[in-house]
């Protein structure tokens, strides 16, 4: 698989029943095959999650409190499943995606992660150091000039972005981190 079909996977999971959690929590999580896909924010539990930007402490350093609560309610029963093939999600589920790798990655499960427009979710260095001395292969993408990988503004990611796609205004904008923007972007390098 590329990271066409990763995004698509991304895409299917707004429309999915999820495997693991409610549908309309910020905690859920799709299985497709042996690939684990989180959908991002499209309700208001989500949403309560992305704004809750206090830093709290993890075994991976200072996160973002909202998403890193996300992933502690599916945590165990995410866990509980086979090691994936890889783990992937859009927007808040980029987050979660990542910290979903790095638990694996914390078990010796090396697997690769697809965060497709993540928001910043680190308040230091911890992960970004974990991830790399763990190996963790990384893609992350920023969309033209999407706004939501720049926010929240005093955070950061783990991992460099890869830029792609034709921004679809000049400055940073939402129509960019479209899940549909993206595929087109990667459909067509």
């Amino acid at each position: 698989m590329n990271p066409v079909d990763y995004a698509l996977l991304a895409q299917r999971a707004y429309s999915d029943a999820p495997t693991i959690g409610q549908a309309d929590s910020a905690s859920r999580m799709h299985v497709y095959g042996d690939v684990h896909m989180f959908r991002g924010s499209d309700d208001i539990q989500s949403w309560l999650h992305d704004f809750d930007i206090a830093l709290v402490d993890t075994p991976f350093g200072k996160l973002h409190a909202g998403i890193w609560h996300a992933w502690l309610d599916i945590r165990e029963p995410c866990l509980a499943l086979p090691p994936p093939s890889a783990i992937g999600g859009h927007s808040e589920g980029a987050g979660l995606a990542i910290f979903e790798a790095a638990e694996w990655a914390k078990l010796g499960h090396v697997v690769p992660v697809y965060a497709f427009e993540p928001p910043r979710i680190c308040g230091d260095d911890v992960l970004a150091k974990m991830l790399a001395v763990w190996k963790v292969p990384f893609f992350a993408t920023r969309n033209g000039n999407d706004l939501v990988t720049e926010i929240p503004t005093l955070m950061s990611l783990p991992g460099p972005l890869t830029r792609i796609g034709t921004p679809a205004l000049s400055l940073p904008n939402l129509i960019d981190h479209s899940i549909d923007r993206v595929i087109a972007a990667l459909s067509n390098p």
